[in-house]
């Protein structure tokens, strides 16, 4: 049986292959800044902590309202410990990002805010008004409602 001579494609291209992914892997890319911290929630949201104690939540594109309360509650239990009772307030309403630069983002916090425009009967969803609140478990309840429907 004749052996074949190897070429350069047969004998490089693996280690060549391999070599390229580890380097890729350990570059940094460059001019991202605070946006490379972020915590991501099952709502695909971002979520970016702020100077102040506060937290942005820029969901993806066409999210409903249901998708800033879920992940603002999924980011307070998780990444702040708050409990169950813990209330979430709006800081700031829909705005563009002061750190991803999307369009549409809503600040939060876990301090009291007022309310704009005094008591109101009941909080929509998307509303996003400065002072308009849920608690922790009130916002996770949201998330059921953006899961995906199970087709058989």
């Amino acid at each position: 049986m004749p052996i074949r001579p190897r070429t350069f494609s047969r004998v490089f291209a693996l280690p060549l292959i391999a070599a390229t992914a580890v380097l890729a892997g350990c570059s940094v890319p460059q001019g991202l800044g605070p946006q490379a911290d972020y915590f991501s929630s099952r709502a695909m949201a971002r979520i970016y902590a702020l100077e102040d104690g506060s937290f942005e939540v820029v969901p993806e594109i066409g999210a409903e309202g249901a998708a800033y309360w879920c992940a603002a509650s999924e980011y307070a239990r998780r990444a702040l410990g708050a409990g169950w009772s813990q209330d979430i307030y709006v800081a700031k309403g829909r705005a563009p990002s002061t750190v991803s630069g999307r369009i549409d983002s809503v600040t939060f916090t876990l301090s009291p805010v007022a309310r704009e425009g005094g008591p109101r009967p009941f909080i929509s969803t998307f509303g996003f008004k400065p002072g308009d609140n849920f608690s922790v478990s009130s916002g996770d309840s949201f998330c059921r409602d953006i899961e995906p429907l199970p087709f058989f």
